[in-house]
This record gives structure tokens, C-alpha cells and sequence, in this order.
């Protein structure tokens, strides 16, 4: 509603036109007002800035706000599919993916559920931070199934035995002994030269 001069100017405007035979619509209205309070290089940019127009960093509330203000700047007819299909067409992609194969053609339907995926993208954003990457656990110490496990400090460290050991010792509890003297040594070893048994004393 036109209030104060803007009004003022109007009906002059109104009765002029209709005398000349001029049907007045709102595209008529529209023309003649944007032509009376915006100078030809702002509507121009205006209408620029419409034709670039994306969702970027705002809701969808703030988008269809600006949407509907710089539409009116549109120098051409604008019907109401195309106009959802602009506006659709840059919503932010994750709500563009779910809204776009609706081929909603009512403007402010169109607006209501792009506002509903919103919210729910919002919620599972929320619960996905809240889970962190998939698969981790708060607190867990997991461990790939080809680690090996490292010995903590102070654990014993268990040996294999060496093959001999002092004594004439074997691995495996085997007494080493000469057949000449019974010593610990092999015969080829032995420094008494006579042959004896030491089994038969």
C-alpha cells in the first residue's frame, strides 16, 4: 500500500493513464512505478544482482526475503514456475538435491519445504558431530588386527637357551660324555690315548 507522496503521485499517475484508454495491472502499475522511484542504472543492477542471486551463507527464510525484493526488478514477465525454479535452482545443494525433483510450482509451497529440509539437515548435521567420524569411539583404544604388541616396561623378556652350556651340556637336558675316560668332552677330545671303557669301572 502506497502511503504519503508515493500515494499522491499514484492517483494523478492512475487518472492520467486511464484517461488515455490504458489498462491498468499490476504490470502497468509496476512499470510506471519502478520508471517514477528507481533510475534506470539501479534497476539495471538490481536486476543483475537477481540474476546471480544463491542461497550462499543465508536460511532460506533471509533467501526467499531477498529473492521476492529483487524479482521485482526483473525487467521480464516472470510466471510462477519459473520463478520456483529460480529460486529452487539456487538453494544450497543440499537442499536443492531433495527440493529440485519435487517440481513444486507454488511459490510459497516451495519455500515451506525448502524451509523443512533445512531443518532437518540441520538435525543430522547436529548428530553427526555429536558420533565424530564413523567407526571411532569416544575414549577407545583401538587396535588394527596387524599391530603387534609392544612389551610394556618392566615386563620379563623370556630367552631361548642357547645351544650348549657349561658344564657339557646340550639343549634339551643331554649330558655330554667321552666313551674313552667319561669326561665332559667328545672322544676325539679326549687326552687319554689308551682305550678304555668307562662303563666297566
Amino acid at each position: 500500500m502506497l502511503v504519503g507522496e508515493a500515494e499522491h503521485w499514484w492517483r494523478g499517475t492512475h487518472h492520467m493513464l486511464t484517461a488515455r484508454g490504458v489498462v491498468v495491472d499490476w504490470e502497468c502499475f509496476r512499470r510506471v512505478f519502478l520508471e517514477k522511484y528507481f533510475p534506470e542504472s539501479v534497476r539495471h543492477a538490481k536486476e543483475a544482482e537477481f540474476m546471480r542471486l544463491h542461497q550462499g551463507g543465508m536460511t532460506v527464510s533471509e533467501y526467499a526475503m531477498r529473492f521476492e525484493h529483487l524479482a521485482r526488478f526483473y525487467s521480464q514477465a516472470i510466471s510462477e514456475a519459473w520463478k520456483c525454479r529460480k529460486f529452487a535452482e539456487g538453494l544450497k545443494h543440499e537442499l536443492k538435491r531433495v527440493v529440485v525433483p519435487m517440481a513444486i510450482i507454488e511459490f510459497p509451497a516451495l519455500v515451506e519445504k525448502a524451509k523443512v529440509v533445512e531443518r532437518l539437515e540441520g538435525g543430522n548435521r547436529v548428530t553427526r558431530a555429536a558420533e565424530g567420524p564413523a567407526g571411532s569411539k569416544k575414549g577407545g583404544n583401538q587396535r588394527k588386527p596387524y599391530d603387534r604388541p609392544q612389551p610394556q616396561q618392566g615386563s620379563p623378556v623370556i630367552r631361548q637357551p642357547s645351544s650348549t652350556t657349561s658344564g657339557g651340556r646340550q639343549g634339551g637336558g643331554v649330558t655330554l660324555r667321552c666313551y674313552r675316560c667319561a669326561g665332559p668332552h667328545f672322544i676325539r677330545d679326549c687326552p687319554h690315548t689308551e682305550s678304555r671303557c668307562f662303563r666297566c669301572h
